[in-house]
């Protein structure tokens, strides 16, 4: 949806970017903090996990894949939704 007004649309705009960097910042976390648990866990059974490693690659994946999708609709109902419900004002 568009406005007539540019400076408001400017303004959401420039806080949009914001919010997209604010997605991306919390997917970084979360996959961050993720590897750190599945390198933690790996490190520690090793001996039982080497066998069925790519279970683990698989998994993680997953994980990381639907945490993305997630993220990138957040990003777009945000955006679809912003002038509607003046979200920045």
């Amino acid at each position: 949806m568009e406005t007539n007004n540019r400076e408001l649309e400017s303004k959401y705009h420039s806080k949009l970017n914001g919010d997209t960097l604010l997605v991306i910042g919390m997917l970084a976390l979360l996959v961050g903090v993720e590897g750190f648990i599945i390198y933690r866990i790996l490190s520690e059974t090793w001996e039982i996990a080497s066998g069925f490693f790519y279970l683990y690659v698989i998994f993680i994946g997953l994980i990381v894949s639907i945490e993305a999708i997630g993220c990138l609709r957040v990003r777009e109902s945000i955006k679809a939704h912003m002038f509607e419900f003046k979200y920045y004002d």
